[in-house]
């Protein structure tokens, strides 16, 4: 072991080399290999030493510019077939002529950050950033295949000017695969990467009709669930309506308050703070028809709490009773209908209790990938989700990399300044 930490080397000090307006532009250390190991020839091979060579290899950045590592390799030539060969050298990645570990972890950051921060952080060239990141995907993604979880949520998600269809471990929280469309041919082509489909007992979703369809074809087992915040919403959309609707009859005085209450409207009564409450209050107290829809809303909520299906299926009826006592049937009935339409699917979260909400969090981190590259093609927006939210790789090995980044490049300069009066020797 020595100051730079990569056993089998003999190290030197580093030399800094400055341009002619004094600029640091790189850091250069020579190594030479401590290892007597002979490379392999022929089956019989005769090997003489013939000279020295330097390669220059990239390393973790020790000061603001790129660390170089110049190390001298024993060359040897085969007197039986008469090829010329090199001293093996220890953790070097001959292909992009770097160490191991600035490879991982350009590997890292690339499918952690954008590739603009990459080259900003290691100091490497966008080029070489992009081309890490490519290998190192396609080496985990060109044959890629996945488990089938026991929660799967699906759901779709606009990137690049199409919408993509998006699959995630519920229980988990993983991605599990993108797809370049929504469709059903896109859907069931994708999952022919999927492994295992007896796992899945239940299928969460929004209420797109043709993920229903896909579901009762391939997983006739699984219980198909709703999501409960886009059952939700729907009651806030014809509220919306009824409030537009009533508006234009209100005092001008109450219209002028609306403008504040609208974010109110939408709210939860227990999520209201008091003062937010007695604003309501007031701006109701001015219409019954608008406030009835403001009660037929929150009791539409309120069925969800039930414990069981038989009680959520008991307030619901009760709901519908509550609207026809107000006299609303009528604004009513399209939210009816589509309880109705989906009726078994929507109470089928009563007995599983799951909803897309892990599939929504990850469709806003796949957005932001995509905003932050942006210009990057499907395939690498999809290499980079999978990679970063996937099964593929575990949350420990970021924040390892992160710290392990962060270390040693503190421990490098504190045991050069260990080692002798002047540590870097300036060229």
């Amino acid at each position: 072991m020595n100051w730079l930490r990569l056993d089998g080397f003999d190290v030197g000090l580093p030399r800094q080399i400055h341009d002619e307006a004094g600029r640091l532009i790189e850091v250069q250390i020579d190594c030479v290999p401590t290892s007597s190991e002979l490379p392999v020839c022929c089956l019989a091979p005769r090997l003489v030493k013939n000279g020295t060579k330097t390669a220059k290899y990239r390393d973790l950045r020790i000061e603001a510019a790129p660390t170089w590592l110049h190390v001298s390799r024993q060359r040897w030539k085969c007197q039986g077939c008469g090829g010329t060969l090199y001293q093996p050298v220890p953790h070097m990645d001959e292909h992009h002529m770097m160490t191991e570990r600035l490879r991982e972890t350009v590997e890292l950051s690339s499918i952690k950050r954008t590739f603009r921060d990459t080259v900003a952080v290691h100091g490497v060239e966008e080029k070489l950033a992009r081309r890490i990141f490519r290998s190192r995907a396609d080496r985990q993604l060109l044959n890629y295949r996945f488990d089938a979880p026991r929660v799967l949520g699906i759901d779709e998600n606009h990137l690049l000017g199409a919408a993509r269809g998006v699959i995630v471990d519920v229980e988990s929280g993983k991605l599990l695969d993108i797809y370049e469309g929504r469709t059903q041919s896109d859907i069931r082509r994708g999952f022919d990467r999927m492994d295992r489909w007896e796992n899945v007992e239940v299928w969460c979703q929004d209420m797109a009709g043709p993920y229903k369809g896909i579901a009762r074809d391939l997983f006739p087992n699984a219980a198909i669930v709703i999501d409960k915040f886009h059952v939700l919403t729907k009651a806030n959309h014809w509220f919306t309506k009824i409030r537009v609707a009533e508006t234009p009859k209100l005092s001008r005085d109450v219209r002028e308050r609306l403008p504040g209450l609208i974010r109110i409207f939408d709210m939860h009564w227990e999520q209201l703070s008091p003062r937010q409450q007695v604003r309501l209050a007031e701006v109701l107290a001015h219409s019954k028809r608008l406030s009835d829809a403001w009660a037929i809303k929150e009791a539409f909520y309120y069925w969800y709490d039930a414990p069981t299906r038989a009680d959520a299926e008991r307030a619901y009826t009760e709901w519908v009773q509550f609207v026809r006592s107000k006299d609303q049937m009528t604004e009513w009935q399209p939210l009816m209908k589509m309880v109705q339409r989906w009726r078994k699917e929507i109470f089928n979260y009563f007995d599983h209790r799951y909803t897309s909400g892990v599939v929504e969090r990850m469709n806003r981190s796949i957005a932001d990938i995509n905003r932050a590259g942006n210009g990057m093609d499907f395939q690498t927006l999809r290499a980079k989700a999978l990679l970063r939210h996937g099964r593929l790789i575990e949350e420990w090995h970021f924040k390892l990399a992160a710290i392990f980044q962060m270390v040693a490049a503190l421990a490098l300069l504190a045991i050069c300044a260990a080692s002798a009066d002047q540590p870097f020797i300036s060229v």
